[in-house]
């Protein structure tokens, strides 16, 4: 933020201060009459009242003003991400959550429901692990907050699916003849879908 306070008369120098009141939280005003700074919040208006004062040689002459400033809440947050993608039991799983942040920063965070087993979200939005099961879908909903002064928060309810990893397969269809009184010995194969 910055902005000057414009004055006409007075002679020599002249000097700006606040005489009542105070200006939003992270600004100031200088000597010279300049209001600068980054507002911190909360958002609101402030009312004060600013005095200039000259350097008259036969005595210093002053003028008042009452003024304000609002301070609003900068975009609030918002999630991009409406829907994530099956996981499959036994395989690692990893996607990241979108969304835009006004004022940062931004964390992401669960605040209803629960993610599959295995699984955690990550402050920066990150899902990840290793579904252990049982297949099905879980609902949760995660929010997304800012570094607004008070805080500003979007929602999200979202799913994620677990499906069952391909199952076991026997491969072997047939087996030798074995003779009486003589070792035997064969290994069945397949394929197995989850060790």
């Amino acid at each position: 933020y910055s902005q000057s306070i414009a004055e006409t008369g007075g002679a020599a120098a002249l000097t700006y201060s606040i005489s009542a009141g105070s200006l939003p939280a992270g600004l100031s005003l200088s000597s010279a009459g300049a209001i600068t700074g980054t507002p911190t919040g909360p958002n609101a208006t402030a009312n004060f009242t600013v005095k200039v004062t000259d350097s008259s040689a036969a005595g210093a002459q002053s003028a008042t003003q009452a003024l304000s400033i609002t301070i609003n809440l900068p975009p609030a947050p918002t999630i991009t991400t409406t829907s994530l993608p099956a996981g499959v039991e036994g395989t690692a799983y990893n996607q990241t959550l979108a969304g835009t942040c006004g004022l940062g920063p931004c964390t992401w965070s669960k605040s209803a429901g629960s993610l599959p087993a295995g699984l955690s979200l990550s402050s920066a939005g990150v899902i990840t692990g290793t579904p252990t099961g049982p297949n099905g879908t879980s609902n949760f909903t995660v929010s997304f907050a800012d570094g607004s002064n008070p805080t500003q928060t979007a929602t999200q309810a979202l799913t994620i699916t677990i499906n069952l990893p391909p199952a076991p397969t026997i491969t072997t269809t047939s087996l030798p003849a074995g003779v009486e009184g003589t070792a035997y010995n064969q290994t069945l194969a397949g394929t197995c879908g989850l060790g």
